[in-house]
């Protein structure tokens, strides 16, 4: 499992860095980004708000946001 491991796996990860990669922070991007944000809240059972929290850490991770914000 990758970073946030109970909510990305490697190649969840990976695709997401390659992303931001590819499109920087444009709608290419954020598609993907919320795609995966949706399948790590099927996979968790999480709330929304708290996969969102986790979702936020590995954006700021990667480099999309200087400091994430929490809901």
């Amino acid at each position: 499992m990758g970073y946030s491991a109970q909510y990305l796996t490697d190649s969840e990860w990976s695709e997401l860095r390659t992303a931001y990669q590819m499109y920087g922070s444009g709608h290419e991007f954020w598609e993907i980004y919320q795609t995966l944000h949706a399948v790590a809240k099927k996979r968790t059972g999480d709330t929304c708000i708290r996969v969102a929290n986790e979702m936020a850490k590995v954006a700021q991770k990667i480099g999309v946001t200087r400091e994430a914000l929490f809901v």
